[in-house]
């Protein structure tokens, strides 16, 4: 779909529910005219044809789906997943170009690319909510319908219905398209799915004046909704998309969702991350070429520093940390379906809930009665034993209890228990039959759970009355003669009974709306009384109903009267018009029935608000009711409503707003509104709630939504987190929403928000320990490339840190428990409360960071210097120190001087070249290949090689030949010789007065080189013959003349690679260890962000695994010997363990006086700049 084709779609979602050239609002006579049909005959079958073409089948339009090759490839497309990748194909590139073909490169590559692999399968597998919410839809559609064509009434489908059709509606039917009546008989249906409306609402063939709106209108009955009672015939006017359903799916699916705020913060974070390792990779790469360091050594180079900035095992890690948070909440009765959900509703800043099912219990209770001109307390208990407790409790609100031995009240419940069709439904799930009178005695027994027939208020009723005696006993002692039905006319039920004693007159008894029957009434009683109903006693009744309506409570008045002895039980009464006396009744009081809170809903609400959540219902219901439960739980508080900060918002205001043309004027509408403390919506329509949930967003907001029917399906979608009911929740809404609360209760919301938060909480911790081992992971690279310190730690032990050692502790941070203000803080913004800001980066970088660093050094150059490379000498020797043997000058006390390099490797150049065999040039001249050249001992016989390293001299005193140690790197430069230098010297320089050559060495290079005339050696033989060149690429980093091979702690006149590349292994290794050792207490220091850990304690039993966990296995990949070969570690003598633990001890006591400092001086300096 084109953008703006897109964009006027979704601008038409939001508006009103309208049928095209349809008005609801129209007679039946002008409707049936509009389609040219009668209720005789309906659509004729061309008819049908014709608007079957014209609109199409009713079926929902499901959304665009996307291929799920598609979708898995776009996994790949995040920066991060990019990078890894990016440093893998480095790593594959470095490896196949790399001559020695080391393998680490490959097992680098290899890692990366798994990293990524397995990340993006994860992600992938959460997805797929579009299609799943359209299922949803699908369920709810009805399958088969009763259509009147043609002047026959058929059974067809209910995607067969368009626009015209005449189709029949009857109890328990669920209606199959938006359809207008035409005719009603005691019609009702349930729109709790759609309105969020408690009671089944009365349907008739008139919509009354003043109405603006389809969901107002009471001649309409919406898609999917249930006809409860009666029956009706109407016509079809709108079908498939454009119907209240349509409307809703439409704009579920169109819906865009937003990225969580942790996707967000973890998003901000890794770029931040990924940026400063490339920029650090690729300018240490150009300092690396601009010094004359190799092109692959380089890479290598990069992709370390890459590596060591980038924490790979970061997503695993939150991963893990979401799903074990969810673990958690689900022992809460909390279903958590998207992870990240979890940490946004921590961060919520508005929680917009639902009233009905959420806030309160979803079932009409009795909450008050009024009798002897007094309003009583009614409590509603669970079982006998319960509702003793509770009337001889004391009442919160200050209010009396109703006294089951008042004289009146027995009248009253007398009228109740009979005038009342509800019935306790008595199966249990495993089809056994229970008593109620059995089942009230049993404390465990919860009489408000169970299911009854009837209607919410009869039902109600039932409930309330069950506590004082069993219904079904009550009525068996008063058979039932006669009833009068309710009806949406007269707006009373009437019955009448024979009384326990036969003797007695049959009594008549009445239930209804109060005004209705009080009109039905010349007396009235109290305290036991018959008085005659004077205005005074009218006025004293008016003011009770006024008072418990305004606390919307639904209010009911009972009458009865005793028949006079004529008529007996066997009289033939009649309905229309009545042939008995029924308006000289008695009054004997009202009931009030209410939706009441769910219990825990106030506390949960007052906890939001000390975390300074605001909390703001959102209801179909009328504004009044709505008002009086928010009150009720404390969304409203009356004097904030009394201070102009809280306020009653309507669906009419909403379409006032939704006028005005003017965006910003608009937009001035909504931010008047929504800048109240405390809001009430009611009376909204779906697209209400989908702009209300918007507009707090543009604002600012981080909103949650809760909602249980199909109408809440789009705003649960919208939100930043949808939270849908478990028990009373739609398939559709369950399936747009990120959480499901099991239970149905707000105060689960409240938990939810305390793990939320948590989770951030302990995802800061876990990216604060983790990042602290950067800067000894990048530390070696940087030491490095600049002042050239042999590598203390390689690429693959960078990857054993962070996908090894670390991640176990990583995510036992998940397990800690809160601290104890973390429901009194604000919400954090989004703004400047992030999950990796300065402070942390301060923290985990300069402050602790450098101390792992330096403990790293201290513990890499103490074992180097236990293997005799003494720090002092292991400046500019970095470069080249695995690959050659290190030459040293000596002191007077035996330790290293100045170190360095002395000539690279010979070419091996054996074999015959123009018909000269090279192979063998004499036992003297012997060329050296394979570990350096020969080196000669005291001798008697100069022995000496023109291009050997090492020197000698004659000692007249021993009269023998002794070594004088290297060259050098200057005239006597061994490296630069070739034949062709030897050719290029003047005879005065050949002489060794020059200086260039020692005594002998001109014979030799003329034996050597076959330039003794007696032998014409070609120019193309004569290009092999090679020197050495030089081994050292910097000037700083050449072995000074007179030096000596060095390892074992002593000079040495051979060399030993091995030795060297061993001890330098052990030192990586220990800087390997030293990481652990200090990450110990880094683990501690991270539990806490401010709290002393002697106040928190080690009562997290996983990290204390998490600690051992990453002893063991740093233990297991330096001891087990197939771990040296994969990893290159080495078995470290335990002594070796030890350097790194004063370190430890710093750290952590550096820490706790940090926190004491800022538990001490509030809000000081040392909270501003290091409360991370």
């Amino acid at each position: 779909m084109p953008p703006k084709a897109k964009e006027e779609r979704s601008a038409e979602l939001r508006k009103d529910l309208h049928y095209g050239e349809v008005d609801f609002r129209w007679s039946a006579e002008r409707l049936l005219g509009h389609f040219n049909i009668t209720t005789e005959s309906g659509l004729s079958l061309a008819q049908y044809e014709a608007n079957l073409a014209k609109f199409g089948r009713n079926a929902l339009t499901p959304p665009a789906i996307v291929p799920w090759y598609i979708k898995f490839a776009m996994q790949f497309a995040n920066f991060f997943a990019m990078l890894l990748l990016g440093g893998s194909v480095l790593c594959f590139i470095g490896y196949s170009i790399d001559s020695e073909k080391d393998p680490t490169n490959l097992y680098l590559g290899v890692v990366l690319f798994l990293v990524v692999m397995i990340t993006a399968t994860f992600s992938f597998l959460q997805e797929a909510k579009s299609e799943a919410i359209m299922e949803g839809f699908a369920k709810l559609i009805p399958k088969q319908c009763h259509v009147t064509r043609a002047g026959q009434m058929i059974v067809v489908d209910a995607g067969e219905l368009v626009p015209g059709d005449l189709v029949t509606l009857n109890d328990g039917d669920q209606v199959p398209a938006d359809i207008c009546l035409v005719k009603a008989s005691e019609f009702k249906v349930d729109n709790s799915s759609l309105t969020g409306e408690s009671e089944a609402q009365d349907r008739t063939a008139v919509c009354s004046q003043g109405v603006s709106t389809a969901f107002e209108a009471e001649n309409l009955c919406f898609f999917t909704t249930i006809v409860t009672t009666g029956q009706g015939i109407g016509v079809v006017v709108g079908t498939a998309d454009n119907t209240a359903m349509g409307q809703i799916a439409g704009l579920a699916t169109e819906t865009s969702t937003k990225d969580s705020p942790i996707s967000i913060e973890i998003a901000k974070f890794i770029h931040l991350i990924s940026i400063v390792a490339i920029v650090l990779g690729v300018t240490f790469f150009a300092v690396g070429m601009v010094l004359g360091t190799g092109v692959i050594k380089n890479v290598v180079f990069m992709i370390g520093i890459i590596v060591a900035n980038v924490p790979e095992g970061l997503l695993a890690t939150v991963t893990v940390s979401l799903a074990l948070t969810a673990k958690r909440m689900h022992k809460k009765n909390v279903l958590v379906k998207n992870l990240e959900a979890v940490e946004t509703l921590g961060s919520t800043t508005i929680i917009a809930s639902d009233k009905t099912g959420t806030l309160t219990q979803n079932r009409m209770t009795v909450q008050h009665c009024w009798y002897d001109n007094q309003i009583f307390r009614t409590p509603a208990g669970k079982n006998n034993q319960h509702w003793k407790e509770l009337m001889s409790a004391p009442v919160p609100t200050g209010e009396a209890n109703y006294n089951a031995a008042d004289p009146t009240f027995a009248k009253l419940q007398m009228v109740a228990t009979l005038c009342n069709n509800s019935k306790f439904l008595t199966k249990a799930e495993d089809g056994s039959v229970f008593t109620m009178v059995e089942g009230m005695k049993d404390p465990k027994f919860n009489m408000l759970g169970l299911s009854c027939t009837g209607d919410a208020s009869e039902v109600g009723i039932t409930k309330c009355m069950e506590c004082l005696e069993d219904v079904a006993v009550y009525r068996a002692r008063y058979p039932e003669v006669f009833q009068i039905k309710f009806n949406s006319t007269n707006k009373w039920q009437l019955s009448i009974h024979e009384q326990p004693n036969k003797a007695d007159p049959l009594v008549v008894v009445l239930k209804g709306a109060p005004e209705r029957v009080i009109d039905n009434c010349k007396y009235i009683m109290f305290n036991g009384k018959k008085l005659e109903l004077t205005e005074e006693l009218k006025d004293e009744f008016v003011a009770a109903y006024e008072e418990l309506g305004g606390l919307g409570e639904r209010v009911l008045g009972f009458a009865y009267s005793e028949l006079p002895a004529s008529f007996d039980k066997n009289f033939a009464y009649a309905q229309k018009p009545t042939n008995f006396p029924s308006d000289d009744l008695i009054f004997v009081g009202l009931l009030a029935l209410i939706d009441p809170p769910r219990e825990g809903v106030p506390e949960a609400v007052e906890k939001c608000k000390r975390a300074r959540i605001k909390v703001f219902m959102v209801t179909g219901d009328h504004p009044i009711t709505a008002q009086a439960i928010a009150k009720s739980v404390g969304i409203i508080d009356e004097h904030v409503m009394k201070a102009g900060n809280a306020v009653v918002i309507k669906g009419d205001d909403i379409r006032e707003w939704e006028a005005i043309t003017d965006p910003v004027a608009r937009q001035a509408k909504w931010d008047a509104a929504l800048s109240h403390q405390q809001i009430v919506f009611a009376r909204v329509s779906p697209a209400h709630k989908l702009q209300i949930v918007e507009n707090n967003q543009r604002r600012g907001e981080v909103v949650a939504v809760t909602g249980d029917g199909v109408n809440d399906a789009p705003a649960l979608k919208k939100g930043d987190i949808g939270v849908a009911m478990g028990i009373a929740g739609k398939d559709v809404s369950k399936e747009a929403a990120d959480m499901i609360l099991m239970d149905d209760n707000f105060a689960s919301i409240v938990n939810g928000v305390e793990e939320g938060r948590l989770i951030f909480d302990n995802l800061k911790k876990s990216i604060c320990y983790t990042l602290t081992s950067n800067i000894p992971e990048i530390g070696p690279f940087l030491i490095f490339i600049t002042i050239k310190l042999p590598l203390p730690l390689s690429t693959v032990m960078i990857l054993m840190v962070d996908l090894g050692t670390d991640m176990v502790p990583a995510i036992s941070l998940a397990y800690e428990e809160k601290e104890s203000d973390i429901m009194d803080r604000a919400p954090r913004n989004a703004a400047t409360d992030r999950l990796v800001n300065r402070r942390l980066i301060s923290f985990a970088y300069l402050q602790i960071g450098v101390m792992q660093a330096l403990s790293g050094f201290f513990t890499y150059m103490v074992v180097l210097n236990d293997y005799g490379y003494a720090p002092w000498t292991l400046m500019g020797i970095g470069l080249e120190f695995e690959k050659y043997s290190l030459m040293c000058t000596v002191l007077g006390n035996g330790q290293p001087d100045d170190c360095g390099y002395g000539c690279d490797e010979p070419d091996d150049f054996e074999g015959t070249i123009d018909g000269y065999n090279f192979k063998d040039k004499g036992n003297n001249y012997e060329y050296c290949k394979n570990g350096g050249c020969k080196i000669p001992f005291d001798s008697s016989v100069n022995t000496i090689d023109p291009f050997i390293e090492f020197g000698v001299v004659y000692n007249n005193e021993t009269e023998r030949w002794v070594s004088k140690g290297f060259r050098g790197h200057s005239k006597h430069n061994p490296c630069k010789r070739t034949c062709e230098w030897f050719k290029e010297l003047t005879t005065a320089e050949k002489n060794v007065s020059a200086g260039i050559l020692l005594e002998g060495e001109a014979a030799k290079f003329v034996s050597y080189c076959y330039l003794d005339g007696t032998t014409n050696i070609t120019e193309n033989a004569l290009q092999y013959l090679k020197g050495r060149d030089e081994a050292a690429d910097q000037s700083d980093s050449r072995a000074k003349e007179g030096a000596y091979y060095w390892w074992g702690g002593r000079q040495q006149f051979f060399p030993n690679k091995d030795y060297q590349a061993n001890a330098l292994a052990y030192a990586q290794t220990s800087y390997f260890i030293s990481i652990i050792v200090v990450q110990w207490a880094d683990l501690l220091i991270a539990k806490t962000r401010k709290l002393s850990l002697f106040d928190q304690g080690l009562a997290n039993g996983f990290m204390n695994f998490g600690l051992f966990f990453e002893t063991a296995l740093g233990a297991i990949l330096i001891y087990v010997p197939i771990m040296n070969i994969v990893f290159n570690t080495r078995p470290l003598h335990i002594l070796h363990w030890f350097p790194g633990i004063p370190w430890s001890i710093l750290i952590f006591t550096y820490d706790e006086v940090r926190k004491y400092l800022m538990r001490r001086d509030p809000k000081g300096w040392i909270e501003r700049f290091t409360y991370w």
